[in-house]
C-alpha cells in the first residue's frame, strides 16, 4: 500500500501519490494529459497537483506537442429526449 504524504485540506484524510488522468478546458478545446502526478484523499477522493505540474500543464498546452490526438464523443442532454 503506498505510503501518505500529507493530510487532505477538505476533509483531514490521508493523501496518497498516485498518477492520475487530468482534464482541462481552455478556449472551448479538452486537453487530456494522462500519467500526471497527484495526490488522492483516501477519505474523500479531492485530488490535488502540485503547482509546478499545473505550471507544466499551462506551458504544454501554450507549446507542447501533443503526443496523440483522440477523437471524444459529445453528448447534450439538451438535445436528448427525456425518456
Amino acid at each position: 500500500m503506498p505510503t501518505t504524504q500529507g493530510t487532505c485540506a477538505v476533509c483531514g484524510g490521508d493523501l496518497v501519490p498516485t498518477a492520475i488522468t487530468h482534464e482541462e478546458h481552455r478556449g472551448g478545446k479538452l486537453y487530456i494529459f494522462h500519467n500526471v502526478p497527484a495526490q488522492v484523499c483516501r477519505k474523500c477522493g479531492e485530488i490535488w497537483i502540485a503547482e509546478r505540474v499545473l505550471q507544466e500543464i499551462d506551458r504544454l498546452i501554450d507549446r507542447g506537442r501533443p503526443d496523440r490526438f483522440e477523437e471524444t464523443p459529445v453528448f447534450d442532454f439538451a438535445l436528448t429526449p427525456a425518456r
